[in-house]
């Protein structure tokens, strides 16, 4: 399919960049962002500045796509510290690429990226699936613009999917793991402390609250069956935007605490017992927000994503945190031993 063409909206973050490397094994590839891509995709994808928030400067970068991927983002805690800044990128800029995807005689449909955030975090209980609903309020303070913008993006999305002849889908995805995830998710930061043998320290106040969570492996084959979907005219154009949604995460909850445990199960594995990192609650004063049999409450529906998407078996939560680990210490062995044949050379 190289002859189709992708591009990427907000491309240059750690699911643009991720999914630029895997679909530009298969597609021409276009990141748009204000931000340089890396180097490792500098010989393997195009680039265009692109700001969001400029319709012109969308539909220019986007002249002569076939189908584009929307990731682009304002997010915790930046979003809370310039809010004008997270209304024009998060909602002002989604419907710039959602007009420019409509307008466009090349463009044959789009891809939002989505959260489990919609749903909330307090009080789930139930079967999550694609129709559960949107929970703002349900979130802490600190999240709440956050998951006003990742509503607010799939309302206009889920419009312009009901008004236009192009397939506008949403890929609702788990708190997204692996190598190169943001430096202040809570997985980074348990797996940073553990191998610098630190103690973990989740909250008191939310260590019992459940989380969704998917390997960023499992997020590039999805975006790239959809995409396929999309461009070989594969998906049912008519009937309510319900349809053109997708949840993709681990079909079981795992708490902030379980986390904890499981990054530090991984460091004593992968450290062969030289690491072995304690786990430390901390408690800020804060009243606790949830219970230990809160994820018990739940049951997650991935029928979609297995039946529409054809992805049988999804990574589960400790493989994906071992990969993680794995790979870091052999990262930094390989470091370590390079930094030696450096000093023994210096002598020479």
């Amino acid at each position: 399919m190289l002859k189709y063409r992708i591009g990427i909206v907000g491309g240059s973050g750690f699911i643009g960049i991720s999914l630029a490397k895997h679909l530009s094994k298969t597609f021409q590839v276009k990141v748009l962002d204000k931000n340089p891509i890396p180097d490792v995709l500098k010989n393997r994808v195009e680039f265009g500045y692109c700001d969001i928030q400029k319709y012109d400067e969308v539909e220019l970068g986007l002249n002569n796509i076939n189908l584009v991927i929307h990731v682009a983002i304002i997010q915790i805690p930046l979003i809370n510290e310039i809010k004008r800044l997270g209304y024009e990128v998060n909602i002002i800029g989604t419907h710039n690429v959602c007009k420019v995807v409509d307008e466009s005689p090349s463009i044959k449909g789009m891809i939002l990226s989505g959260s489990w955030h919609v749903f909330g975090e307090k009080e789930l209980k139930g079967v999550i699936d694609e129709e559960f609903g949107f929970r703002p309020d349900k979130v802490e303070d600190r999240a709440r613009l956050y998951a006003l913008s990742k509503i607010t993006q799939e309302c206009i999305v889920r419009f312009h999917d009901e008004m236009s002849d192009k397939i506008y889908g949403i890929i609702r995805m788990g708190t997204v793991l692996g190598e190169g995830m943001p430096e202040r998710t809570a997985a980074n930061i348990f797996i940073t402390k553990g191998l610098n043998g630190e103690a973990l320290t989740p909250y008191k106040h939310s260590m019992y609250r459940p989380m969704l969570y998917v390997d960023i492996g499992d997020v590039c084959k999805a975006y790239e069956v959809y995409a396929r979907k999309i461009l070989g005219n594969k998906v049912c154009e008519e009937g309510n935007s319900l349809a053109h949604i997708i949840n993709l995460y681990w079909p079981e909850p795992v708490t902030i605490l379980e986390l904890a445990t499981k990054v530090r199960e991984a460091v004593i594995k992968y450290s062969q017992g030289k690491i072995k990192p304690k786990i430390r609650v901390v408690d800020t004063g804060k009243p606790s927000l949830f219970t230990y049999k809160d994820r018990e409450l739940l049951k997650v529906d991935v029928n979609k994503s297995t039946n529409f998407l054809g992805l049988k078996k999804l990574t589960n939560i400790e493989r994906s945190i071992e990969k993680i680990v794995k790979g870091r210490i052999k990262a930094k062995s390989r470091a370590l031993r390079q930094d030696a044949r450096g000093g023994i050379q210096g002598l020479n």
